[in-house]
């Protein structure tokens, strides 16, 4: 007779069920606790211990422990069916078994290379065999069978009249980063179950509730189920209860929080809370739901929540966790349903934290008295927009100083496209009313005064971090890097060049003709010359190298080639006879600047011709001395400047201001 099939399974499973199965301390330590209370324990003892100079953690529990049958049929058997039947569904205490496939118990072998276990069941003989990863993987490597050798329970264990104790040490490198002063923490975090009749303890130290640490960073949160909010500490009329089922046949529901911080840095404290956890059985089996969505709205960052959701582990149903316990296939049904609901559930919180931050922006912005008398004199949707400004404010703001600014930039913001709204009404006004439209179009200089003043302050700031900061050497090579993009640092009132890239094309070919024509030493002692247009002139600009020598006349006669070929060209370009001005940036002065006489004399030739001459020193001096001229004239001026310096300035909060 031919002989039997046999399906018979590798030792090298353990590669993948165990060895390589977990990747942190706490997710391993919670499937030691798992198995704790799975054995009715009431009270499992973590602690990390010195032993010969290295470290080793010892898990103990007061459980049902094992007989040598238990330890051969159940632990030592990878995949043993821990929940055969919905009778296997609950231990002998009644509570609601965590353990399912058996394999768990393999993660330890995943942190430490030697693995002892110590147990004892009630009325029978303590036991203890050792696991060695190194033996483990030999017997792999040569296909044979592994065979735990017996060893002797120590003295300084002390098994009671039962339960188990499992002493991992020789651990792996990235195990001792993991054994800090959040392991406590973490641990706390893994467990919904943990409580008096379930007691864990860290080095000695019961865990409790307030070691999550989740509920007193919590601003706002919808609840579900029967989860018991006495736990949150903060504003009851912020905790908002929600419908709990899943699905439309609620069949399957939730218990949980999903809440919104204040701050997303304190999110941040050792592990990364912005995530939701799904728990199954009074434990995490899912660390972060919120990672499989593609929000990318700003409120996702002040997210963190949990959710129980039994459904995902119920006995009766097929097992949809991954081989690690870490997971659920993704496709099912249920795990869909999960992901859905949350999808709902995210939206419907962006919704609210967007109205919450909607009132507390105005609530926070009426402390300001001048603030809040502004946003006061405004009526309808208009009042309703600046609320909504300073939601979003209220939002982004990082600090005080932060959301004062933006306070102030944003009323100025507003006013602008308030007033933009009044011009479309001109055509509107009573032609009688010239009342009404002298204050609007005094509203609106006033606006654009204090636009201009801010853009001043910032180019004042710009020159004077040139002045301070910056050596004379890398101050010439900025300026002329940056000098025909930012015509103010020249004069004031040339903004920005005027694009006209055709006639600057032509009058480019045109001074590449004349710069041919020039002399080996007057090209040394060039950097650059360009042509723009600003502010209904053309002006030319010349950069001269910091240690060339330049004349009065020497430059006259060079200039005065480009001034002429640029007239040839506006001739043809157009019929408008606009001014010309040129600029030379030199380095040093010239040389027949003997003395004031003779600088002036210079000056007054130059001028004839429409050139300015001005050393890169002086155009730093020059620039800083009209902006802040500007700066002391224009500081007072205007409401709206008052207002975001009221707003700005703690001094002054008492002053109110009204309307315009």
């Amino acid at each position: 007779m031919p002989e039997e099939y046999t399906l018979d399974i590798d030792l090298n499973v353990l590669n993948h069920l165990g060895l390589n199965l977990y990747s942190n301390v706490p997710a391993v330590l919670a499937e030691l606790i798992a198995n704790a209370w799975d054995a009715d324990a009431a009270r499992v003892d973590v602690s990390v211990e010195e032993q010969g100079g290295d470290k080793q953690i010892v898990i103990k529990d007061d459980g049902c422990g094992m007989d040598d049958a238990d330890l051969r049929r159940k632990f030592l058997i990878v995949g043993y069916q821990r929940r055969p039947t919905a009778s296997g569904n609950l231990t002998p205490k009644g509570r609601s078994v965590m353990g399912r496939k058996g394999i768990g118990k393999l993660s330890v072998l995943s942190i430490a290379m030697k693995v002892q276990v110590f147990t004892k069941k009630e009325n029978a003989d303590p036991l203890g065999i050792e696991l060695d990863v190194e033996q483990i993987q030999k017997a792999i490597e040569t296909k044979r069978k592994y065979h735990p050798p017996r060893i002797p329970v120590p003295e300084a264990i002390d098994l009671g009249l039962s339960g188990t104790a499992i002493v991992l040490s020789d651990l792996k490198k990235r195990v001792n980063a993991s054994l800090d002063q959040y392991l406590r923490q973490r641990v706390a975090r893994r467990f919904s179950v943990i409580g008096d009749d379930f007691q864990v303890l860290v080095n000695g130290s019961e865990i409790t509730l307030k070691d999550r640490n989740y509920f007193g960073k919590l601003e706002y949160a919808l609840v579900y189920g029967g989860f018991d909010t006495a736990k949150f500490k903060h504003d009851k009329k912020y905790v908002v209860r929600r419908e709990a089922y899943v699905d439309e046949r609620k069949q399957h529901a939730v218990r949980g929080w999903i809440g919104l911080v204040k701050e997303s840095g304190s999110l941040q404290d050792g592990d990364n809370l912005n995530k939701i956890s799904v728990l199954a059985r009074g434990k995490v089996a899912l660390e972060d739901i919120l990672d499989s969505y593609r929000e990318g709205g700003l409120y996702t960052k002040y997210i963190i929540g949990e959710l129980e959701a039994d459904f995902l582990d119920a006995t009766e149903e097929e097992d949809i966790a991954t081989s690690s316990r870490q997971d659920f296939i993704q496709s099912d049904p249920r795990f869909v349903q999960l992901r859905e609901f949350v999808a709902r559930e995210l939206k419907h919180l962006a919704n609210e934290r967007a109205k919450l931050k909607d009132e507390e922006g105005a609530k926070r912005a009426s402390e300001i008295p001048a603030l809040k008398k502004w946003y006061e004199s405004l009526k309808g949707d208009t009042k309703t927009a600046a609320k909504k400004l300073f939601g979003r404010i209220n939002q982004i703001a990082t600090d005080e100083e932060h959301r004062k600014t933006l306070y102030k930039y944003g009323v100025l913001a507003f006013e602008h496209l308030r007033h933009k709204e009044k011009l479309n009404e001109l055509p509107q006004l009573d032609i009688n009313n010239i009342e009404a439209a002298v204050k609007l179009f005094s509203e609106l200089d006033d606006i654009e005064a204090s636009w201009y003043y801010e853009i001043t302050e910032g180019r004042l700031g710009i020159i004077k971090k040139f002045a301070d900061h910056i050596d004379e050497d890398a101050r010439e090579k900025i300026i002329q890097k940056h000098i025909y993009t930012h015509l103010w640092l020249l004069d004031p009132s040339w903004d920005m060049a005027t694009e006209t890239p055709y006639l600057e094309q032509s009058v480019a070919a045109s001074f590449d003709k004349i710069s041919d024509k020039l002399t080996k030493e007057e090209k040394r002692g060039r950097l650059d010359i360009q042509y723009k247009k600003t502010t209904g002139k053309h002006v030319i600009i010349e950069l001269k190298r910091g240690s060339a020598s330049n004349s009065t006349y020497s430059l006259m006669g060079q200039v005065a080639k480009y001034i002429s070929a640029l007239r040839k060209q506006l001739r043809v370009a157009t019929d408008v006879n606009e001014p010309i001005e040129a600029v030379c940036l030199v380095g040093k002065e010239l040389t027949d600047w003997e003395d004031l006489e003779t600088r002036q004399e210079s000056e007054r030739a130059l001028e004839a011709k429409r050139i300015r001459v001005i050393t890169y020193q002086q155009l730093i001096r020059d620039a800083e001395a009209s902006y802040q001229q500007y700066l002391e004239k224009s500081k007072e001026k205007g409401r709206i400047k008052k207002l975001g310096n009221y707003i700005l300035d703690e001094g002054k909060i008492f002053q109110v201001l009204g309307p315009a």
